[in-house]
């Protein structure tokens, strides 16, 4: 069964009301990363994760989109048997790394599941969960959704089968779970004007409501997702392609990542803003994220 057939989309034409109803962000906690995992540094990786002492807020935030055939998440945020288990990351080196480059700030009423249903949501309820990335923070909910189709781009997925993932934080046993419903899709050529700076988009349900986009450099097979809706200025959920939106627009790479590629995605989604002048650019772990949907949607305010 193919993603668009499980959800069988009704044409937007053939609606009363607009496909997306809408979008609202969730945390799982929070956490702090160091001054140069934001904003770059000329210094390695390994040099500065062990030896910086500044450290910035990290909201760690995934999104939830209500469309008219059922309840997308846009990545699962951060699992808090992280912080609770000393097992979690079974690699020695990994839980030596991992309170060196982040500081976590998560407790068990942050799971996912708690989450949603202090929001209204049952975590049931969701058909489908995009993964903007495997990275730990944002997979961290699967298994509170064993119901649900687990979208994730080809490229992204290959990293599973690299000989040591998790030297790059991708955590094989938290993402390769009994019962997971793993959909890894391969992106396709695009005629569609606005999306020309990429060349390729994968439409999520066949409606043009939610088109995923291939934004790589965080990781080798990150992706966007486009969201366009009457009524709204048109959305791009950037995952981690950056932290702070003003990062991207200033070209400033982090300090993690293929720069290369990076700059390379950057560069298309600056020409996708200037198709879409009104384009609000959302990144998971930027704070202003719940402001920019809330002016996307027409809101003054946003709470999940």
């Amino acid at each position: 069964m193919t993603i668009s057939e499980g959800l069988s989309p009704t044409p937007p034409a053939q609606k009363a009301e607009p496909v997306i109803r809408s979008i609202r962000v969730f945390q799982s906690g929070s956490g702090e990363q160091h001054k140069e995992h934001r904003f770059g540094s000329r210094l390695p990786r390994s040099v500065w994760a062990l030896t910086s002492r500044s450290w910035v807020p990290l909201p760690l935030q995934y999104f939830l989109i209500e469309h008219c055939d059922g309840l997308v998440l846009f990545d699962t945020g951060l699992d808090p048997a992280i912080a609770l288990d000393p097992r979690y990351i079974e690699s020695p080196v990994g839980r030596f790394l991992l309170p060196r480059i982040f500081r976590l700030h998560i407790d068990e009423a942050d799971g996912l599941d708690r989450v949603l249903a202090a929001g209204g949501i049952q975590a049931a309820d969701i058909r489908l969960a995009v993964f903007s990335h495997l990275h730990f923070d944002h997979v961290g909910g699967i298994a509170h959704i064993p119901q649900a189709e687990l979208v994730v781009s080809a490229r992204e997925c290959a990293q599973l089968d690299a000989p040591h993932p998790e030297y790059d934080w991708i955590l094989r046993d938290h993402v390769q779970i009994p019962g997971a419903r793993w959909c890894p899709f391969e992106f396709a050529s695009t005629d569609d004007p606005l999306l020309a700076p990429f060349g390729e988009a994968h439409d999520l349900l066949g409606d043009g409501s939610m088109v995923l986009l291939p934004t790589p450099g965080h990781t080798p097979g990150s992706i966007s997702m486009l969201i366009r809706r009457d009524g709204w200025a048109p959305i791009l959920l950037a995952g981690d392609l950056t932290y702070q939106v003003d990062l991207l627009e200033q070209d400033v790479v982090p300090g993690t990542g293929d720069a290369k590629e990076l700059r390379a995605s950057f560069a298309r989604v600056r020409q996708l803003k200037a198709l879409l002048p009104d384009l609000e650019i959302v990144a998971s772990h930027d704070a202003g994220a719940a402001a920019a949907l809330a002016r996307a949607q027409g809101f003054a305010h946003l709470a999940a």
